[in-house]
């Protein structure tokens, strides 16, 4: 029953698990006051693997663990997903005093070689790598197999947005924050779409901008930090609305030679 109930609704399964495994392994974290591992963001990750076990066994277990390695894409989409989270972030910092906010504080910024650091610690235990394989790997490949692109980044979106939801226990997830998911769901599938179906992009492209967000963020602070914050979001939606202006709402690509096959 529970096989057949698998593979006649993969999606909702692995979004079933992967809640279950999230919001059961953040009582720790939450009991810890957010100053822990963050072990549950591997939930989507690991039923990810679950339900393509159940699926497919090993070869399609192996074929999701496949595209999180997948290294040949064409270098513009690299400097896509590292660039332009870094590159929003600034434009933000350089709109903000326009708008009334005090002056950029970069002395709040720390060194180069301590932000290389916390990166790369937090590209594996702070969300990027626990859980594009399972958004980005294992779920939308499955919803575009059903949906044109815009309707499953958006399905994909407010599945997102809902599993961040224990965030709010420890004031760290807004209304901003669920409008920044919907917006990133949006990009991250044209960056999918257009990597030859690799998920590499996507968790580069997730640690950037939690780690732009995480240290460049930093030069504003109080009322000027919301607003930042604010203007940080509508930037990230309008480049959502441009994609869907340019490319169409079907698949986010210009050319089939990157389409995603398999």
């Amino acid at each position: 029953m529970l096989i057949r109930m698998v593979r006649d609704w993969p999606v909702v399964s692995f979004v079933v698990l992967t809640f279950a495994i999230t919001w059961i392994v953040f009582i720790p974290f939450y009991q810890a006051g957010g100053e822990a591992i963050a072990w549950f963001t591997f939930g989507p990750f690991v039923a990810a693997i679950v339900i393509s076990a159940i699926l497919g066994g090993w070869p399609k277990v192996r074929a999701l663990l496949a595209s999180v390695a997948k290294w040949r894409v064409p270098p513009v989409w690299y400097l896509v997903a590292i660039g332009m989270p870094v590159a929003v972030q600034l434009l933000a910092i350089w709109l903000n005093p326009l708008f009334g906010s005090a002056p950029p504080n970069w002395a709040n910024v720390p060194a180069i070689a301590e932000i290389a650091v916390m990166v790369a610690l937090l590209l594996v235990f702070s969300g990027p790598l626990g859980e594009e394989p399972g958004w980005r790997g294992f779920a939308l490949p499955a919803l575009l197999g059903e949906r044109a692109a815009l309707n499953a980044s958006l399905v994909l979106g407010m599945i997102w947005t809902a599993w961040h939801l224990p965030l709010v226990l420890l004031n760290d997830y807004s209304i901003s924050s669920a409008l920044h998911v919907m917006a990133a769901a949006v990009v991250f599938t044209w960056l999918y779409q257009n990597s030859a179906g690799s998920v590499l992009p996507a968790i580069l492209m997730h640690a950037s901008h939690q780690n732009s967000v995480r240290f460049l963020g930093r030069v504003f602070e109080g009322s000027d930090a919301v607003q930042h914050q604010w203007i940080g979001l509508i930037l990230w939606l309008a480049f959502a609305v441009a994609i869907v202006a340019i490319y169409g709402t079907s698949s986010f690509r210009r050319s089939e030679a990157t389409a995603v096959t398999g």
